[in-house]
């Protein structure tokens, strides 16, 4: 599934008409959103002839300004209009293929603050009657998340970002980063002139990314407006088999891992949604950040081990020839320091694998370790917490709560 999102800035003019079909002929997209249309009426009508192939819905413009239109492939989706306004359009979306259902948002926001805010309330109040977990939203907001979503030019007001963030997780959606892009509008001006921003967007309900579905936008120039098309597209993936992430305790034993823990956690947080979502995304990032650090610093312990046991051998080798030399010794010493540094890190690790933890830390029983882990096939569910008071949680959004609370409790918040 395909679908393209773009302020075209009008489309009164002939000229402009055909300018935009053929940037839309590029695209190759399935349904086609288009925000400023300034069309009403017949004008509507002039403008549709243009695209024989599609399906449309219309919202007329307010005067010269605003103007809504959505375009489909009815070969791909069937489309049901739900509610719509000079500022929004809300359809109910089925794909042909596959039969998946979700809503529609079409947005163009207000350049006022007091009409954005009325707008934000209409949208979400229509969400709520919707299945908000698998909306998705296109819009020009005329409105920034962060400052770094804007260069050159004067600030935009704190207010409005925050209040733009706060409807934003209200909705329960997420904002999918472009891979090959940022900034979507400019004022095409030179030099201190210059500004960019980051005013058109895709938002969709955490369904979206939670579930069976590799889903990504891109920015897409195009001739005919001073806004960037962005286009969002959606592939269902089958289901594969991972190896899933375990934390290994066994870290706990490198000097500069609990540092480094900190640093990750503190690092900035580029998602945008609910709290619950954003907190999974920051995991799921340090996830990786370890994984990363396992993979190329603290390195596979069974192989390490082998490398040290080999050069041991090697020293031994020359000591039975030529005898123990000054540098032969220091290194022999080191070794097995770090030999037995990995001896400890591996018993470690197969007592993580076999939760026999009521093995003391100084036995060497492997065998023991590797047959129990064997045997093993509980899954792991936490039902309860003790909060930070002794008082116990059993809801999923409290257990929640408190685990958010500790981390930050131990490595400080990250907002």
């Amino acid at each position: 599934m395909k679908i393209t999102s773009w302020n075209v800035r009008g489309l009164s003019a002939p000229d402009k008409r055909c300018l935009v079909k053929r940037s839309l002929t590029k695209l190759e997209s399935d349904m086609i959103l288009l925000q400023e249309t300034k069309l009403s009426g017949e004008k509507v009508y002039d403008f549709i002839k243009y695209c024989y192939k599609w399906e449309d819905l219309f919202q007329d413009a307010r005067g010269a300004s605003g103007g809504l239109g959505i375009l489909w492939n009815s070969e791909a989706f069937e489309v049901v209009p739900i509610a719509s306004n000079e500022f929004w359009m809300a359809c109910n979306i089925r794909c042909k293929s596959g039969g998946i259902g979700f809503p529609l948002f079409n947005i163009y926001g207000s350049i006022k603050i007091d009409e954005k805010l009325r707008v934000w309330s209409e949208i979400y109040d229509q969400l709520q009657l919707l299945e908000m977990h698998k909306v998705i939203m296109a819009r020009d907001f005329n409105a920034i998340l962060d400052i770094d979503d804007k260069e050159g030019g004067l600030g935009k007001s704190t207010k409005v970002m925050e209040d733009f963030r706060e409807f934003i997780s209200t909705c329960q959606v997420v904002d999918v980063i472009p891979k090959n892009g940022k900034f979507t509008w400019t004022n095409r001006r030179l030099n201190f002139s210059k500004i960019y921003e980051k005013l058109d967007r895709f938002f969709v309900g955490e369904w979206w990314i939670d579930g069976s579905f590799s889903i990504h936008t891109n920015i897409i120039p195009q001739v005919g407006s001073d806004h960037i098309p962005v286009t969002l597209s959606t592939n269902h993936e089958s289901p594969k088999n991972k190896n899933y992430f375990k934390f290994q305790s066994m870290w706990w034993r490198d000097p500069k891992f609990i540092e480094l823990l900190k640093n990750w956690w503190l690092e900035r947080n580029t998602y945008s949604g609910s709290p619950s979502f954003r907190f999974v995304k920051r995991i799921q990032y340090i996830k990786n950040k370890m994984k990363h650090w396992n993979k190329f610093s603290f390195k596979n312990i069974f192989i390490e081990r082998l490398k040290i046991e080999e050069g041991l051998e090697d020293i031994n080798n020359r000591v039975m020839i030529v005898g123990m030399v000054g540098e032969d010794y220091l290194k022999e010493k080191l070794l097995k320091e770090q030999h037995v540094e990995l001896l400890n890190r591996e018993e470690i690790y197969w007592r993580d694998k076999s939760q026999a933890l009521w093995i003391a830390e100084g036995d060497h029983n492997t065998k023991f370790f590797h047959a129990f882990s064997k045997v093993r096939r509980n899954k792991n569910k936490i039902t309860s917490v003790l909060d930070n008071n002794g008082a116990l949680r059993i809801t999923e959004a409290k257990i929640e709560q408190v685990a958010l609370e500790h981390l930050e409790r131990i490595l400080g918040s990250y907002n």
